[in-house]
């Protein structure tokens, strides 16, 4: 059931919406994504009333804020026209509801459409119909099928022929079934077709829409067959958010067991007020009975909903981060160096030679341990960051620095305080990779090896005196808040992602620390929310950056080691407070960097100066958990 020929819709300015061989219940679409990889879309739901019910006033607001957010497109959740669908293709409900309704500049982009079952009262063949396009060019309805705009892809799923009573006591409705019959046949090549289609989905971010609810305290409530049919399959494969109408409301229910969302957008003219049943509050983020509308912005890290009434005002907000979604595969033997606060390498106060230089070095011990790749654990570019993608300081301090062929590797970052003075996004565009391809850096991944999971943790959100007591200093913490909600999604994610590791080796990566003898000392915030979680999973490593120094440090009370590599440029020499000598197995004030080789049954820490020199090394052998470590004093 493939389609062999291959066709494009829209207008001249959306000749990017392409018609690609794909399974015929789920043909493919290209939307290109903005100039620098974001997207943002208007959904509505249950309007088609020829401007009455409010569906003039909603459309009124859709262009204001549509063009505020410069949308790409428009989602409609089916129930596009009522009361029963439309009659034929000449009927003029299609423009008296559509075109002369939506008539906003901003609202002139691709509307993708799925049906509701009043659609289903009508001539559905006419609503699938290009001759409709040909009347409207940013119209367009399948039954279902998936637009790929690169970040995202976005799975339209018709799910009227889901509903037994559609079929078994459709009271005085009459259902137009052609293309739908047999039934049983159509939904089982539709489900497969879905489930297939979201496994081999790569898209950063999952989104699954059709009509009927899944989840709602609305009056239809939950919709039990999708509950059984199709909700497995959007919980196995990690869909972001499921998007319906059908309830007439505007409504954001959240997933007690997996970070799974299902918001509601059927306020686009009839309300039902008052039609609202008992929900768990813990679960029930929004429920508002009247007319509106939500608005999705999407970049590749984190996706921004928000609802709005017939007035422009934001009923409600929701901001969510893809926290650990890179997932790299590497070998099964793993040698890499770690670096801290790397960019101001090139501010060494005195001339480096070259021999000593540390990025010279690192290259040498990079090229003797074949490492595979890099590891820097944040404040990339001092003092405040990059101020944006085209900040020269990129090429000047990394680029143009780390040069050696050993280090021409992956570089997996994380972004230090200093980072978030700056253009936090800038650090985090897809641009950077175009400009240099060993950059990734994101807020929070994991990187899996086979033998070792690495789980790169945010951590200068966790910090209080950043938002109360920033000094001199603006933090960009666009993506961040609000901020309560990103942390506890965060470590929420985290403790599952370390409970799910299956790997003989589990690193947690951060920029701050936990346990230091250094400047900055103990960050009490990660020792109170971040340390149980890596201590109940048993993790065995904690790396970060911050002080600028070289730093190993055990735990009495757990098998985790802390080690600091924060000696990329910098250093602060004599800045050392008291630590019980028990733990403290290294503490070197200068620059440097460290070193770890890994197997599935050990672990070889080597922490070195800027001479090459090696100033501490350990070893863990996992299978008897035994350790041996020599420290090497140079004159």
């Amino acid at each position: 059931m493939h389609l062999s020929q291959l066709a494009s819709y829209g207008n001249e300015d959306h000749d990017y919406c392409n018609l690609s061989c794909a399974a015929e219940l789920l043909r493919r679409f290209q939307h290109a994504p903005k100039a620098d990889g974001s997207l943002s879309f208007l959904v509505l739901g249950d309007w088609g009333r020829r401007g009455a019910f409010n569906q003039s006033q909603v459309a009124l607001q859709m262009g204001i804020i549509g063009e505020k957010l410069d949308i790409d497109f428009v989602i409609s959740t089916g129930d596009n026209f009522y009361d029963n669908g439309l009659t034929g293709i000449d009927d003029p409900n299609f423009e008296d509801s559509f075109t002369k309704i939506y008539t906003a500049p901003s609202l002139q982009k691709q509307w993708y459409n799925v049906l509701g079952n009043h659609d289903y009262r009508g001539d559905v063949e006419a609503q699938l119909s290009p001759v409709l396009r040909e009347l409207d060019a940013k119209w367009l309805c399948l039954r279902s099928f998936i637009v790929d705009t690169e970040i995202a892809e976005l799975f339209f799923v018709d799910t009227t022929p889901f509903v037994d009573k559609y079929f078994t006591h459709p009271e005085d409705a009459v259902y137009d079934w052609s293309g739908i019959l047999p039934r049983n046949h159509y939904l089982s090549n539709l489900l497969n077709d879905l489930d297939s289609a979201l496994k081999e989905s790569t898209a950063k971010w999952k989104i699954v829409i059709g009509h009927h609810t899944i989840r709602s305290a609305g009056y239809h409530g939950e919709t039990k067959e999708l509950v059984t049919q199709l909700l497995p399959i959007l919980l196995e494969n990690n869909v972001d958010l499921y998007m319906n109408g059908h309830d007439h409301c505007l409504e954001h229910i959240s997933s007690p067991d997996s970070p799974l969302q299902f918001v509601t957008s059927g306020g686009g003219s009839k309300a039902w007020k008052g039609e609202l049943s008992l929900y768990n509050p813990s679960e029930m983020k929004l429920y508002y009975d009247g007319q509106g509308f939500m608005s999705v912005q999407i970049t590749e890290r984190q996706v921004d909903i928000a609802f709005y009434d017939i007035f422009g005002n934001v009923l409600h907000k929701w901001a969510t981060s893809n926290q650990l979604y890179a997932t790299i595969t590497i070998a099964a033997c793993l040698s890499l160096c770690l670096v801290g606060s790397v960019a101001e390498l090139q501010r060494f106060e005195h001339p480096p030679k070259a021999d000593g230089s540390l990025s010279f070095l690192m290259g040498l011990i990079g090229e003797k341990a074949e490492i595979d790749f890099v590891i820097s654990t944040g404040d990339n570019f001092y003092e405040d960051g990059l101020t944006g993608v085209d900040d020269p300081a990129f090429n000047e301090s990394f680029s143009n620095i780390y040069t050696a062929p050993s280090l021409n590797k992956q570089w997996y970052n994380v972004l230090g305080n200093h980072d978030y003075r700056g253009d936090a996004e800038a650090q985090l565009s897809p641009v950077l990779r175009k400009i240099d391809s060993r950059w990734l850096c994101l807020r929070s991944f994991i990187v899996n090896a086979e033998i070792v999971d690495f789980f790169f943790v945010d951590t200068t959100p966790f910090v209080d005196d950043y938002f109360t007591n920033p000094k001199n200093h603006t933090y960009d913490w666009r993506g961040v808040t609000p901020r309560e909600d990103y942390l506890s999604n965060l470590l929420k994610d985290v403790d599952s992602a370390l409970k799910n590791s299956s790997a003989k080796w589990k690193i947690v990566v951060g920029h701050h620390t936990i346990k230091s003898a250094g400047h900055h000392g103990v960050t009490q915030e990660l020792v109170t929310q971040l340390l149980p979680i890596l201590k109940a999973n048993n993790i065995d490593f904690y790396v970060n950056g911050h002080d600028h120094c070289l730093e190993h440090i055990s735990d009495t009370h757990s098998e985790i080691n802390f080690f600091t590599s924060g000696g990329g440029s910098k250093a602060w020499r004599g800045d050392i407070k008291w630590w019980s000598p028990e733990e403290l197995k290294l503490y070197y004030d200068g620059q440097g960097f460290m070193s770890i080789q890994m197997t599935k049954a050990s672990a070889d820490v080597a922490f070195y100066d800027v001479f090459g020199n090696v100033l501490h090394k350990w070893s863990l052998s996992k299978h008897l958990r035994s350790a041996t470590d020599r420290t090497f004093t140079y004159a």
